[in-house]
């Protein structure tokens, strides 16, 4: 758990995982958002509702098993670099990052999800434990995929 200045507490959930990729071609994978469902049982479906290409701006509609559908924004693209959305609701603001960082043995990516806001606790104890299954599936699937490319 990290200190936070606006609402005195976040709460994290991180993956971690080496793709043996480059970089480029995963931001691709993680780029064509109505491709999840094909490498990770974790999204059942995902559409862009705003733009036609997705990036910065861009509102992203996620499904997701045992979770009601959800409005996620792409707040950063940073091609081969990472890839940042946020969902906010009545008291939680919940924030995705997709780090992707270059190394010796391949490609480091670093998946978090972050919960801030007054009813951040409450939702990170009801759902961590989902989260940390999905976050799983994603940063496996999306090993898997990768690599297999």
């Amino acid at each position: 758990m990290k200190e936070d200045s606006r609402t005195k507490r976040c709460y994290l959930v991180e993956k971690k995982s080496v793709i043996n990729a480059r970089p480029g071609d995963i931001f691709k994978v993680l780029m064509d958002f109505g491709q999840w469902n094909q490498w990770t049982a974790s999204i059942t479906g995902m559409s862009i509702l705003n733009n036609d290409r997705p990036g910065t701006g861009a509102r992203i509609k996620v499904l997701q098993p045992k979770l009601p559908p959800a409005i996620w924004t792409i707040t950063e693209s940073l091609p081969d670099r990472s890839l940042t959305w946020e969902k906010r609701s009545f008291g939680l603001f919940m924030l995705s990052e997709h780090l992707l960082v270059t190394g010796n043995n391949g490609t480091s990516v670093i998946i978090r999800m972050t919960y801030k806001g007054p009813l951040a606790g409450l939702f990170y104890m009801l759902t961590r434990s989902l989260t940390d299954r999905y976050m799983t599936m994603e940063i496996d699937g999306l090993k898997r995929e990768c690599e297999k490319r």
